[in-house]
């Protein structure tokens, strides 16, 4: 019996991949540009500050580290960074 399965994509520099982006605070229209197609969702609860939440693609990892390089320049809190696949 053969395994006619293909092989799983591997994740490269230059592969693209699906991420989830984590951080405190949250986003105002002026940072629209670091986050181009991405899904922005704000979590707000009483007792915490918000956190915002970044889904998307990226074409590859260094629009990826454009990504965190804006959020740094904003003194920005990351939380994670998860690859969600490619």
């Amino acid at each position: 019996m053969t395994n006619n399965l293909s092989p799983r994509p591997r994740l490269t520099l230059t592969t693209p991949a699906a991420y989830l982006i984590r951080f405190r605070g949250r986003v105002d229209q002026n940072w629209t540009d670091c986050f181009d197609n991405f899904l922005v969702v704000v979590s707000v609860s009483p007792s915490r500050a918000p956190e915002t939440t970044l889904r998307g693609r990226v074409r590859d990892q260094a629009e990826l580290l454009g990504m965190l390089h804006c959020l740094y320049s904003y003194g920005i809190t990351l939380v994670s960074v998860k690859c969600l696949g490619v």
